[in-house]
């Protein structure tokens, strides 16, 4: 976001999305995310299959079963990574990173007070799961909250929140998952095809949904889009799942992006119109002249005498043309 992405308007129009947002929602929102809110919603944690991990689940009100917990959060993407994907530049450890390449948005607030209170929740809901590690080992420092500065020199107004998920899973771990093929759109290239699929597939939980807001006479519908339409400055909404996993013998929440939905682009869409227009179209440079003295003109009594050579003209590389700016004075 540079000079022309109004910042302060933007953070004023976070505030208001996130209000709205909240009041209309029948799901977990993480700006309100309190006591009450676990109440009404049966927000508790369960651990995995394997025993290891635990993850943010709840009860669903209508079949009783418990699933995986959404909870949706808005800001404004600051970074973003979302296919197509593709490797401008092969390395040698090609084959060892793609097992390992993720798909991921950061948010901020640009200073929004109701970003504020995501964050503070966010902080609140990872210590949660500090109950549900082995010995409390959950590290202190939530890895998916940092800080920007190239957002502001104000550090309040440069926090920022990144959720992500892994293009695959190892087979292991994919025990209960629909295997699912990685379509054009996300893998143009056929770059992933290249992962060893003895060890890791793509499945339906590394798939992320992105959508827009339908607006007039869709409004509050949601359409299915592309990837390719989410850029910095864009206000968006979240889904998100939260799983505790080990580390290097301690243990971290990740945040897991589920779908995304593009609720304001008018900020984005008004600073690219601005900064188009705020370019100037180059100079048109004259052609360069080098001058060439007749050292025999100097001698026979001219007042004046030299040549000019255009080296730029339609006509330079077939010997140059010549242009001789010379008043000579006969002798007779």
């Amino acid at each position: 976001m540079d000079s022309f992405y109004n910042k302060e308007t933007a953070a004023k129009v976070l505030d208001d999305v996130i209000a709205a947002r909240t009041r209309s929602s029948s799901s977990p929102q993480m700006y309100s995310m309190d006591m009450e809110a676990v109440a009404k919603f049966g927000l508790s944690i369960g651990k995995e299959m394997d025993g290891v991990a635990s993850k943010l689940i709840q009860q669903n009100e209508h079949t009783g079963e418990t699933e995986e917990a959404t909870v949706a959060l808005q800001g404004i993407i600051s970074a973003v990574r979302v296919p197509p994907f593709e490797i401008k530049n092969r390395r040698s450890d090609e084959g060892k990173r793609l097992p390992h390449i993720r798909q991921s948005l950061t948010i901020t607030g640009l200073g929004s007070n109701a970003f504020k209170q995501i964050v503070t929740n966010f902080r609140h809901t990872y210590s949660m799961f500090s109950r549900y590690t082995p010995n409390a080992k959950l590290i202190s420092v939530p890895e998916f909250i940092g800080k920007d500065e190239r957002l502001s020199d104000d550090t309040s107004k440069n926090t920022t929140i990144t959720a992500s998920n892994r293009f695959f899973t190892p087979v292991k771990q994919a025990e209960g998952f629909r295997i699912v093929d990685i379509g054009g759109e996300i893998d143009p290239r056929g770059i992933l095809e290249n992962v060893d699929k003895k060890k890791w597939v793509h499945t339906e939980d590394n798939e992320v949904a992105y959508y827009v807001l339908g607006t007039g006479d869709d409004e509050g519908s949601y359409k299915p889009t592309t990837s390719i339409i989410f850029q910095v400055g864009d206000i968006v909404e979240l889904q998100v799942s939260l799983i505790c996993i080990p580390t290097k013998g301690d243990y971290t929440v990740k945040v897991v992006l589920r779908s995304v939905v593009l609720l304001n682009g008018e900020l984005t869409t008004e600073a690219t119109t601005a900064r188009t227009l705020a370019i100037d179209l180059p100079p048109t440079v004259p052609p360069r002249r080098l001058k060439r003295r007749n050292p025999y003109a100097a001698n026979s009594g001219a007042t004046k005498a030299h040549a000019r050579v255009d080296v730029e003209g339609a006509d330079a590389d077939a010997g140059m043309e010549q242009y001789v700016d010379a008043t000579i004075d006969h002798v007779l």
